[in-house]
Parts: structure tokens; sequence; C-alpha cells
């Protein structure tokens, strides 16, 4: 089975992890008995699949490792599932929408934040504009740039 990598912690990917495959969550589980990099890939070895036909009906899954514990992430280190759903709050505590989604385009982090009906809006996730990261009450204090929420940029 050919994964593209898209985690932080690659080398976390070893002979005797077990991953979930799925779509938006881990659905089955599978241990690794084998692992190979090919070309920006892996190439999974997964107990239980020894069929290329088998292999290709997990096609499109994602392949999800466990997270790792808080304690053992860097700082400033967040999971995507972590930071989608918080509520982002302007300094002086006016609410400027909910977190979505994540995206790389290549240039670093963005937050997609839901700024009102059919309205999002592309926050850089780097410091100064993102201040501080409560995760207990699920909020995001920023401190955008003129213009980006207020639509008056030039």
């Amino acid at each position: 089975m050919v994964v593209e990598i898209v985690t932080d912690f690659p080398e976390r990917m070893v002979a005797g992890v077990t991953v979930g495959l799925g779509e938006a969550q881990p659905e089955r589980f599978f241990a690794v008995h084998g692992v190979r990099h090919h070309k920006g890939a892996w190439l999974l070895a997964l107990d239980g699949v020894t069929r290329r036909e088998e292999a290709e009906a997990l096609v499109p899954s994602w392949v999800f490792l466990a997270a790792q514990k808080r304690s053992s992430l860097p700082d400033n280190y967040y999971y995507e599932h972590e930071l989608v759903g918080c509520r982002c709050r302007a300094p002086d505590g006016k609410d400027l929408g909910r977190v979505v989604e994540l995206l790389d385009l290549g240039g670093g982090t963005l937050l997609c934040v839901e700024a009102g009906e059919k309205r999002e809006v592309l926050v850089p996730f780097c410091s100064p504009i993102v201040v501080r990261v409560d995760l207990e009450a699920k909020i995001i204090d920023l401190d955008p740039p003129g213009g980006l929420f207020s639509g008056d940029a030039l």
C-alpha cells in the first residue's frame, strides 16, 4: 500500500505500530509489519493484507497514527482536530468566527475561519497574529492585521 506522508512526525511510522484506516476517522485497524520509503511516500505492509486487490480496496482511506500525548509534543504544536471548532477572538474580545479547517498551501498553515454567513477568512497560523490558544475553552486569541476581517484592506 502506497501512502502519502502528511505527518509532522514521520519517524513514528515503524513496523509494529498499529494504524487506523478510514475517511474522517479510523474505522479499521491494522498492525504494520513493514515500512519502506519510496519516491517521497511510504510503502506499508499491513498484517492481513496479502493481495494487491486487498490493498487497492483500502484506497482512498486516510492512515491514522495514535495521537501523541500532549506532554511529548513540541511547544505551540497543535493537532488539527484540536483547532477545528475553536472560536477566534479579537483583542477587544469580539468574536471573529469559528475555525472550520486548516490549510497548508505551501507558505505555512492557515486557519480557515468561518466569519459569517458564506464568508471565510484565511488567517496565518503564526505569531504575532495568533496570540494564544486555549484548548480547554476552545478559543484562539488573534491580533489580525487591519482589513483581514473587516474587508477594508487595500
